[in-house]
């Protein structure tokens, strides 16, 4: 999981693996039901904030890898950086 994000860093384990369940729900709908997916979700008793916050940072690493080229990278870690300086201060 620890290729282009620190995710493993940030959220334990079970948060990551519930937002890798939650993305494979929203992309193959399955058998469940939409309201027994809620249900089942809700019975885990995970912060969902952190399971969305989880899946919108795998989102952005997906998009990263689906444009990845081996030239473009020194110019993406330079915005990557530029962007992380304007957010905290």
């Amino acid at each position: 999981m620890n290729f282009i994000t620190d995710l493993s860093l940030v959220y334990p384990p079970h948060v990551i693996a519930v937002a890798a369940l939650f993305l494979s729900r929203v992309v193959d709908q399955g058998s469940m039901a939409e309201l027994e997916a809620q249900q089942w979700f809700a019975d885990l008793n995970v912060d969902m904030t952190d399971v969305l916050q989880v899946v919108s940072e795998l989102i952005e690493v997906y998009k990263v890898w689906s444009g990845y080229d081996e030239a473009k990278m020194p110019d993406l870690v330079i915005r990557y950086i530029a962007d992380i300086a304007a957010s905290s201060g």
